[in-house]
């Protein structure tokens, strides 16, 4: 290890990978400090789903049949209703891969680029110059250490170590991802006892317990997953609640893991002076479905570009160098996603018989809006959409199939999210427009609510 890089990426997860590598490929020298042993980089994890057509947009090489982090794939995915009726098929392909082996395939082809590994080494604290931040204090044993360079990007994953270092006023928000702004998931790895009835061919959900079934590595096996906010013992109360109402096949349990992944929204900048944050550091989870690999890749290509460019001959990445990182990517994935979260809160909130009509009626649940909203990150509804969706609302209260409640904390949610999306995709050009920007955005979450305060209601 060298005492000065240009880029120091913390954490070799998808997203610093990733970006490591787009930055070594355009001159620069990259370092990627993990604090775990190569052998053991992504063992908390064993399976793990990946959508298979967003990987040519972002240049990954995608593992195939004999490769060592490949286990198999499918075409699409079904939802089902809190009483395990109305199946809605989402037609999108996904790869059923293995996280350890598919994090090496990443690591092995940034260092094909010029990146360098520093394995068992964590990060301290940055090292600042003018006030400015200038590289990083890592530890590798008993030993510490000073490595400079120009640019520090935080992929350290949830516990965010670089951002939450931060000082108050440096330009990124330094919040904690606690209880409230997570899912705690856990997946039971299963033997099927009738594989040749109940194989797993695809993934079938439940949303109104955040719950799933889906393949893994054993052709005759399944991963049977629930994810709640709060703590792994309150998502295990909704597993059970889930099970009291929904068969599952015949299986014999293997082994358990578990796991958090971010669900708040993400800082509204992502950049300062040297500095990015990116992957679940920077909360980039798709709301509808908790996986975050590529939807980080979105903001680590767009902050690469931008960064790349800012620093040419030498030059100090400044804030306002690569301010159009945030311009980019908030008007962009960032304002779909901020619909599509502040919707959620609303669709959600309901009794099991409501979500069942839902269901029922295509209302929110529908398989047209779904497979766009996994192609697109995002739906656009027309005035026929809208009045159809309307119809069955009002018919839904007068049948009593949807309370008067619901349809407010529905309507409520919609027309928050309507505002914030309109807000994010006005975000501005300027750093001298950023803070009344906040104010507002601020305001508009608020009225949004979250999630939690429905697992909680």
């Amino acid at each position: 290890m060298q005492k000065s890089y240009d880029v120091i990426v913390i954490g070799a997860g998808t997203a610093g990978s990733y970006f490591a590598k787009l930055m070594a490929e355009q001159g620069y020298s990259v370092l990627v400090v993990e604090k775990s042993s190569r052998e053991k980089l992504g063992r908390r994890l064993d399976i793990f789903h990946l959508d298979r057509d967003r990987l040519p947009r972002f240049g990954i090489p995608a593992p195939a049949p004999g490769d060592d982090d490949y286990v198999s794939e499918f075409e699409y995915s079904i939802s089902k209703s809190a009483f395990d009726q109305y199946p809605k098929r989402t037609l999108y392909p996904f790869l059923v891969l293995r996280l350890p082996q598919f994090l090496a395939r990443l690591a092995r082809w940034a260092e094909s680029f010029g990146v360098e590994y520093a394995f068992e080494t964590e990060f301290l604290d940055f090292i600042y110059e003018g006030g400015r931040i200038c590289g990083a204090q890592l530890k590798q044993g008993e030993e510490t250490v000073q490595v400079f360079s120009r640019l520090v990007a935080d992929a350290s994953g949830i516990v965010s170590v670089g951002r939450r270092k931060l000082p108050e006023d440096y330009g990124v928000e330094t919040f904690e991802i606690g209880p409230r702004d997570k899912f705690y998931v856990i997946l039971r790895y299963a033997r099927l006892k009738h594989p040749e009835v109940d194989r797993v061919k695809c993934t079938v959900n439940w949303p109104y317990y955040k719950t799933w079934i889906g393949p893994q590595h054993d052709k005759d096996g399944a991963i049977i997953g629930v994810g709640a906010n709060f703590s792994y013992e309150y998502a295990e109360e909704v597993f059970q609640k889930f099970i009291k109402q929904v068969k599952l096949p015949p299986h014999e349990l293997q082994y358990i893991q578990k796991g958090t992944t971010p669900y708040r929204r993400p800082p509204y900048s992502f950049v300062a002076d040297g500095f990015v944050v990116l992957g679940d550091a920077a909360c980039l989870t798709k709301p509808y479905s908790g996986e975050g690999i590529t939807s980080a890749w979105e903001l680590c290509a767009i902050a690469a570009q931008e960064f790349g460019a800012a620093m040419k001959e030498g030059r100090y990445p400044e804030a306002a160098r690569v301010w159009k990182t945030n311009v980019r990517y908030q008007r962009g994935q960032g304002a779909k996603f901020a619909y599509i979260m502040a919707t959620l809160v609303g669709a959600v909130n309901t009794l099991p018989e409501e979500n069942d009509y839902q269901f029922r009626t295509g209302i929110v649940f529908n398989e047209k809006d779904m497979t766009t909203m996994n192609r697109n990150f995002g739906v656009t509804l027309g005035l026929g959409d809208i009045m159809a969706m309307v119809f069955k609302i009002v018919a839904g209260v007068l049948t009593r199939n949807i309370t008067l409640a619901t349809v407010k904390a529905l309507l409520r949610s919609v027309t928050a999210a309507g505002k914030i999306q309109k807000h994010y995709e006005k975000f501005p050009e300027e750093i001298s427009a950023f803070k009344a920007w906040c104010r507002e955005a601020d305001k508009l979450w608020a009225a949004a609510g979250s999630m939690a305060d429905v697992a909680k209601s």
